[in-house]
């Protein structure tokens, strides 16, 4: 799939504008602050996601009491038009019709990196499983419902463990939630395991992945780890009256020649690393839904050098998706794309 065209009104900085996007690699440049991580936000929401981190102030900074909206055509496997308007609720409708999150997500499949996004490989496993749980997200339609509702039965959990009250309803509840979810979350590795063998030129090595079950791996069987794991941890548990077990405590291992990446690669090779991992979540998007994704990257080549990027930029070249890519400055001297200026919220087209 890919946005053809794009429209905004009274939506953060930007200016009412229609953008026609080019169908392959889209770069967006501007001073800090001139709305480039604003038209991809838009895009964000557009494709069935909510606005980047915590962020509530979507509609105009100038306009109080109004609503934003935003509009999209999208060409490719179908064609489609999807609108949003942001105000107290935001409202999804495609071709007219009321939508769901994850019926659009599941339609105009997009993923989104942003510069906090480069620290899989040396960050903290929360990074990691945030990055698995977008994937999912993806590629399995009512992942985000069950990963809330294990959310929540964990939440619940917890309270009863620091009341000194028993688990063992709660937990016979969680179990099937537990399994499904671990087995998606193998399933996306896999799926990224085959996806990287697309980009060897990119890696500085090759990678191995592996997920890692949250204060488990005793047993094969999902439902029979859980059981096993909470037995084991019961009396720990008990003495720190939290949940140790369960994807809450996923991790997703990266290792180079049996290390860990971070500890062999240099800060240029991780972030290298990096960017094959979100273009391998790609790969595996593609490999099942049967749609190229859109890819929204915010300013992931700063610390790379010039090899690092040209070798990116043929990369991004090489999937054939269409890629808008926001960044204070060129990337690389020759662009093999639609090149966009922000100034102050209007977005003016420089040419291919």
């Amino acid at each position: 799939m890919w946005c053809s065209e794009f429209s905004t009104r009274n939506f953060r900085n930007l200016s009412p504008l229609r953008i026609s996007w080019g169908p392959g690699l889209n770069l967006v440049t501007g001073n800090n602050g001139a709305g480039k991580t604003n038209c991809l936000e838009g895009l964000h929401l557009l494709t069935g996601w909510g606005p980047f981190g915590d962020r509530k102030d979507l509609v105009s900074w100038e306009k109080e009491g109004v609503q934003a909206f935003l509009g999209g055509s999208f060409c490719g496997e179908e064609n489609v038009f999807v609108a949003a308007s942001i105000g107290g609720n935001t409202v999804m409708k495609c071709d007219g019709r009321r939508i769901s999150f994850p019926e659009v997500r599941s339609r105009v499949p997009a993923l989104a990196f942003l510069s906090g996004d480069m620290s899989i490989l040396d960050g903290a496993p929360s990074i990691r499983r945030n990055f698995l749980d977008r994937l999912c997200a993806l590629l399995f339609p009512l992942y985000a419902r069950r990963l809330s509702d294990y959310r929540r039965a964990v939440r619940h959990r917890t309270v009863l463990l620091r009341s000194g009250k028993r688990t063992d309803a709660v937990s016979r509840t969680m179990a099937p939630l537990v399994s499904w979810i671990w087995e998606c979350r193998e399933e996306a590795v896999r799926l990224l395991t085959l996806g990287l063998s697309a980009f060897q030129g990119l890696l500085p090595g090759i990678l191995e992945l592996k997920h890692a079950r949250g204060g488990a791996g005793l047993k094969n069987d999902g439902i029979e780890d859980w059981w096993a794991s909470l037995e084991a941890r019961s009396e720990k548990e008990k003495q720190l009256c939290i949940s140790m077990v369960g994807p809450h405590r996923d991790d997703l291992y990266i290792c180079c020649r049996e290390r860990e990446a971070a500890a062999c690669f240099s800060r240029g090779q991780i972030r290298r690393a990096s960017v094959s991992l979100m273009l391998a979540a790609g790969k595996a998007v593609e490999a099942r839904l049967r749609r190229k994704p859109i890819v929204l990257l915010d300013e992931i080549a700063s610390e790379l050098d010039k090899n690092g990027r040209e070798s990116t930029v043929e990369a991004l070249h090489s999937t054939g998706w269409q890629v808008i890519a926001a960044a204070a400055e060129p990337i690389t001297d020759h662009w093999p794309g639609s090149v966009w200026k922000v100034e102050e919220g209007f977005v003016i087209s420089l040419g291919a």
